[in-house]
């Protein structure tokens, strides 16, 4: 009962993180990974909240796990009632009583030789009745027993002859005081004395009766005096029989009292049974609640640290590709120096270039101002040229002309001699061929100085604008070569 009573006053324990479980479970909790960065305390604070969350629920699944094998244990300690009594009994008490506690650790403490001792009627029903109760308990006396006194389920002979062995009739097992069998009443053997030889038990309490019956019901209880011992002593009298009467009237009254005190324990033990069945259920109940919880908090604490190493995983991913990074960022600030170096030397080479090509190109004006005033002058003589030259043709065209009229006028004047006209006509078409000749030569002559003359200048005007174009990239260049060493010498 006790065992009982103590599994069902746990309070059980909230889940919330406190200071005390975590110091107590930090050792069962994996030590600080090396590659977790410094520079990241989001992800610190991250495990650190889960590392004692871990520790909070294996604290508790310890301490849930502790509390199902304190259950178990009482429940191997508890006394083993009958499942078959009634179920009606007053809701057990949240707390279980000191003396209870005693008489049952009294009870199951075992004895040297191995064996755990049997707990006798008296303490059965002590501890189902408890120490506040003014039931009469049955209680084994073997000092002060008498031969008047009423055995515990063994009917008395109250005849008027003397007491033989011979004519004593023999208590049966199977039958308690009332003639109910045994087999019907639970606990009647516990309740009742075993066998015939033992010693009987002598009530040492009276039954609490509220009202004027009380004191009579507890005068009844009582041990019979020495004067009640003598008158059942063999008398033939009539007062020897009165006296007997009496004494009859006064067993028969003593022995309703012990059967009314009987079936009030018995009413008293199927309450308890029906208790401690009920809180065995509970209990069983709270074991497998408290098994369905260490399962949850089980498959809590499995999924918590598949996070953690999920977690851990991408930490040592994020630690690798930090080191990449950093390594990259290493390279690319090498080849960066490398090739502003080399832009440097690049840009000092392109200042000696450009200096080098304005110089050149002041040259290469000079001498184009040159050319372009020979080819002027050139040009102009050649305009001068063809100018003689086409006063010159002039010229001969009108001496052409005039010897052409000379000739038609010698033609008119020599009209009779065709042969001398033939020979004109000869020598004309000749003089004509040879002068056309002499012109195309000419004309041919003139167009190729011309042709050349053409090509030299559109010649001379591509290199101009080749240089030209050479000169606006030389200044464009050297213009980005001065612009760039100013933002590019900071992080030199």
């Amino acid at each position: 009962m006790h065992s009982t009573s103590l599994s069902l006053s746990i309070p059980r324990i909230p889940f919330r993180p406190s200071s005390a479980a975590s110091h107590r479970s930090a050792p069962s909790i994996r030590a600080r990974s090396p590659s977790l960065l410094p520079d990241d305390p989001v992800l610190y604070c991250r495990l650190v909240s889960i590392r004692h969350h871990m520790s909070t629920l294996k604290h508790s699944i310890r301490h849930q796990q502790a509390q199902l094998q304190n259950l178990e244990n009482l429940l191997q300690l508890a006394p083993r009632m009958p499942m078959s009594l009634n179920n009606t009994s007053p809701p057990p008490s949240p707390l279980p009583d000191p003396s209870d506690i005693a008489t049952t650790a009294t009870a199951t403490t075992p004895t040297p030789n191995g064996k755990i001792r049997r707990r006798s009627s008296f303490d059965i029903l002590h501890s189902l009745a408890g120490p506040d109760s003014n039931l009469p308990l049955p209680r084994r006396e073997p000092g002060s027993l008498s031969q008047d006194g009423i055995r515990e389920g063994v009917p008395m002979d109250f005849g008027a002859g003397a007491p033989s062995q011979s004519y004593k009739r023999q208590s049966s097992p199977t039958r308690t005081l009332s003639r109910i069998p045994v087999s019907s009443v639970g606990n009647a053997r516990a309740l009742a004395d075993d066998g015939i030889h033992t010693t009987p038990p002598r009530y040492s309490q009276g039954l609490a009766v509220p009202g004027a019956t009380e004191t009579s019901h507890s005068n009844m209880l009582q041990p019979p005096s020495p004067s009640v011992e003598g008158s059942r002593r063999l008398s033939l009298t009539p007062g020897g029989t009165t006296k007997v009467l009496a004494d009859l009237q006064t067993g028969v009254i003593n022995a309703r009292n012990a059967l009314e005190n009987t079936k009030a324990q018995l009413r008293l033990s199927q309450r308890s049974v029906a208790q401690l069945t009920r809180q065995t259920e509970d209990l069983k109940e709270v074991r497998e609640r408290l098994r369905l919880e260490n399962e949850g908090l089980n498959n809590v604490v499995s999924r918590k640290e598949r996070l953690l190493q999920e977690v851990l995983e991408r930490a040592r991913k994020a630690e690798a590709e930090a080191v990449a990074l950093k390594a990259q960022l290493k390279a690319e600030t090498t080849s960066s120096k490398k090739s502003l170096r080399e832009m440097e030397a690049a840009l000092a080479e392109s200042t000696a270039l450009s200096s080098k090509s304005e110089r050149e190109y002041i040259t290469l004006r000079d001498s184009l101002k040159g050319m372009k005033s020979a080819w002027r002058a050139d040009v102009d003589n050649l305009r001068e040229d063809m100018r003689k030259r086409e006063e010159r043709w002039r010229d001969e065209v009108e001496m052409t002309g005039k010897k052409y009229a000379k000739l038609v006028e010698e033609s008119k004047a020599r009209k009779a001699g065709v042969q001398s006209v033939g020979q004109l006509r000869e020598e004309d078409v000749r003089i004509r061929r040879e002068v056309e000749d002499e012109f195309r030569e000419e004309i041919r002559a003139l167009k190729e100085r011309v042709q050349s003359s053409s090509a030299a200048s559109e010649k001379a005007e591509k290199t101009a604008e080749h240089l030209a174009g050479e000169l606006a990239r030389l200044r464009r260049l050297m213009r980005s070569a001065d612009q760039q060493p100013a933002p590019e010498s900071s992080p030199t």
